[in-house]
């Protein structure tokens, strides 16, 4: 289940924020990287009541961090969903023939630290998931988020299902709702690149345009060419 929540620590986002080559992204490598791992997922989660067995990684999960200036700054988990009785099964739109038979691999354990939220991260990790599931031979990657954040996920290309909530972790008032991606099709994965090429830059431009003309420092630029 993808549940995009926002952590407190980590370090203050910089300009460099909105530039991909700023962070790092790798599979978690040895204990210390999983205590780490799942010690930020229960500082977000367990105040938040999402804290059950489910939610912690299994042998078969392929967990991933992020780090920015040297501090873990995002976690992301992908995980094989072999459960006849997932929901996605019934939810995703078959492809000339069953859902049932398609490879899904699912993303989950979405969390980034509270400053960081609102930089390039999710994008980063999206993309990065698809492109390792495509490269892994799998036919969809799929995911679960509430209404409240489905919104950001579509903006960056993620496919949404038009289905009646659920409501996974047993709380009515949150709306749980799949996303999934095409990560067999030829041309949905240049679709996917392409537009990750034009998000990134569409962010690092947005952003700058906010440092220079919009913020503190707008401001100056604007009383200096007044004067």
């Amino acid at each position: 289940m993808v549940v995009p929540v926002s952590a407190g620590a980590g370090p203050v986002a910089g300009t460099d924020a909105w530039q991909v080559q700023a962070y790092s992204l790798r599979a978690i490598d040895g204990q210390l990287d999983r205590q780490r791992y799942e010690a930020l997922l229960a500082q977000v989660y367990e105040p938040l009541g999402f804290m059950t067995d489910g939610v912690l990684p299994g042998r078969q999960s392929r967990c991933f961090v992020i780090e920015y200036r040297a501090a873990i700054v995002a976690i992301y988990r992908l995980t094989e969903v072999d459960d006849p009785r997932s929901p996605y099964h019934d939810l995703l739109p078959g492809d000339g023939g069953h859902a049932r038979d398609l490879r899904l691999l699912e993303v989950n354990n979405v969390v980034i630290t509270r400053p960081m939220r609102s930089t390039i991260l999710l994008g980063l990790m999206l993309h990065a998931a698809a492109s390792w599931a495509h490269a892994a031979g799998y036919d969809r990657i799929v995911g679960m988020t509430r209404y409240q954040t489905l919104r950001f996920f579509v903006e960056f290309g993620v496919v949404p299902i038009d289905h009646a909530p659920l409501h996974l972790l047993g709380r009515p008032e949150l709306k749980d709702f799949a996303i999934y991606y095409d990560t067999r099709d030829p041309e949905s994965i240049a679709y996917m690149h392409e537009r990750a090429r034009r998000w990134f830059h569409q962010k690092a431009v947005m952003r700058a345009i906010e440092c220079k003309y919009i913020g503190r420092a707008g401001a100056d630029l604007d009383r200096r060419q007044a004067a």
